[in-house]
């Protein structure tokens, strides 16, 4: 690629909300370039890095967390469900954001020291490592850049009767500290079978993948005021037809969205596993379709009822290319919609129209796409401030931890110091915590000594310690809570 079609790309990079591009639900033939970005890290605070993905767009990362401390894993199989419950801070101990850019990425260390990097680098835009994995002249992996293309099409608003809120004796969910405020979304995640199968029972590229996905639509919800954030507190896999039974199909295999919802609505209603969720989100590698006198039309995203978290009616459906995160924006828009966002037009909450384009606009294009217009935040800031939406307000607590003590006691096990630091940094031979620095627990920094596979020399690198961790020694009622020791 030339240096010229380079730097338009890049151009669009940093003013990515300008070229957003949709289309139709034929496949597309993808352009990228290729990158060989450099991390830079600093010495005091492995928490942060800085990214330079090209030369002129650099972006800077900051540890970020989604999932609950203890995550269920669900597989629906032809012989019934499988779950396992599941260390969260593992699957998220390499995820960054930068939230000025929002990107949304895994940096996985390498035996080279250098990482491999895979997600979003702002709304429009993802990155992946190259198929062949050719090195730079520095050695550094070659990764692609690719445009996100948003499949064209609607988002309904699907109008049901308002149901009463979810029992309030319902046991808490645990949360690793996703959430800085006390009140946000947890979130139980469901794949459909089409969905589930690109993966092809790959579950760690699975969970990594919804992970992503569902940081990015928490950064689309960061603009309300009040932010509204997503905590992730089961993932759902479908690898069987024979138990999918929260899906309507056509003859043909398109997913009828309306029906999809009524059946989807029916069983979190009836079964227990979706009960301590928020909201349901189901994503659909399927072509979705809506039922027309006569026919059908396939010219639909998502669907969703209308204020309806907390209630019993609490599902949203929409559609996504795995791998492509082409269904963030709708998972957005079908969100916002339960959380009591109608789609813009004028009305009660101002006069925002649909030509506007904005994120909750029936149909979002242009610059403006990844954003919530004025109506949108009005309208969900007035639901979050109801009773009904009590169950987004529910307090969560984490367990205490200690270090250097036995124990970082995540459930079901006990994790040494040492341990925490070979499974954060697992890309390096050996790894140690640093019981002599003591000192960084006080600013919620775990210190470790990683030994660089390439030359053998020990590193120092730090990680941010999970809420709960104890983080001084003469004062064994102070922890780390948003990564301040309290």
């Amino acid at each position: 690629m030339s240096k010229m079609a380079s730097l338009t790309l890049f151009l669009s990079l940093q003013v990515a909300a300008a070229s957003a591009v949709t289309q139709g639900h034929s496949e597309v033939t993808e352009k990228s370039i290729t990158v060989y970005p450099r991390v830079l890290e600093s010495r005091e605070d492995g928490s942060e890095k800085v990214l330079i993905v090209h030369e002129g767009y650099s972006l800077h990362l900051k540890k970020a967390s989604i999932l609950a401390r203890r995550l269920l894993l669900r597989d629906v199989t032809k012989d019934g469900v499988i779950e396992q419950y599941v260390d969260g801070t593992h699957y998220e101990r390499h995820l960054y954001e930068d939230t000025n850019k929002k990107a949304s990425l895994l940096l996985k260390p390498t035996e080279h020291g250098d990482y491999f990097i895979t997600g979003l680098v702002n709304f429009t835009h993802r990155i992946e490592p190259a198929k062949f994995r050719e090195r730079s002249s520095t050695r550094r992996a070659a990764h692609k850049i690719v445009q996100i293309h948003n499949i064209q099409g609607s988002c309904e608003s699907d109008q049901v009767i308002e149901s009463d809120t979810r029992e309030a004796s319902l046991p808490e969910v645990e949360m690793r500290g996703a959430f800085a405020q006390n009140f946000g979304v947890e979130l139980h995640f469901i794949s459909d079978y089409n969905h589930t199968k690109y993966f092809e029972g790959d579950k760690d590229a699975h969970t990594y993948y919804v992970t992503l996905f569902l940081h990015s639509v928490s950064l689309r919800m960061d603009q309300l005021d009040p932010p509204v954030p997503i905590g992730i507190t089961k993932i759902q896999m479908t690898s069987s037809t024979d138990n999918e039974n929260y899906v309507e199909l056509w003859n043909n295999g398109d997913l009828i969205g309306n029906e999809t919802l009524k059946v989807l609505n029916d069983v979190v209603q009836k079964e227990q596993a979706y009960q301590k969720a928020d909201a349901v989100y189901m994503a659909t590698g399927r072509e979705m379709i809506t039922l027309i006198p006569g026919g059908k039309s396939s010219y639909i995203l998502g669907t969703a009822g209308s204020a309806q978290a907390c209630t019993d009616k609490k599902a949203a459906v929409g559609e996504d290319k795995p791998g492509k995160f082409s269904g963030v924006n709708t998972a957005a828009h079908e969100i916002g919609h339960l959380l009591g966002s109608p789609d813009d037009s004028k009305g009660k909450w101002g006069d925002c129209e649909t030509k506007d384009g904005y994120l909750m606009s029936e149909y979002a294009y242009g610059k403006r796409a990844f954003t919530f217009s004025e109506c949108s935040k009005k309208a969900i800031a007035h639901f979050v401030s109801l009773e009904k939406s009590a169950c987004l307000k529910t307090k969560t607590e984490c367990p205490i931890l200690s270090f250097p003590n036995k124990a970082l006691k995540l459930p079901g096990h006990a994790m040494s110091g040492d341990a925490y630091c070979k499974l954060f940094y697992s890309g390096f031979p050996r790894a140690f915590f640093l019981e002599q620095f003591y000192a960084f627990l006080k600013k919620c920094k775990i210190p470790c000594l990683v030994e660089d596979k390439r030359t053998k020399k020990p590193r120092f690198l730090t990680t941010l310690a999970p809420d709960g961790t104890r983080c001084d020694q003469h004062d064994r009622r102070r922890v780390c809570k948003n990564t301040i020791c309290v």
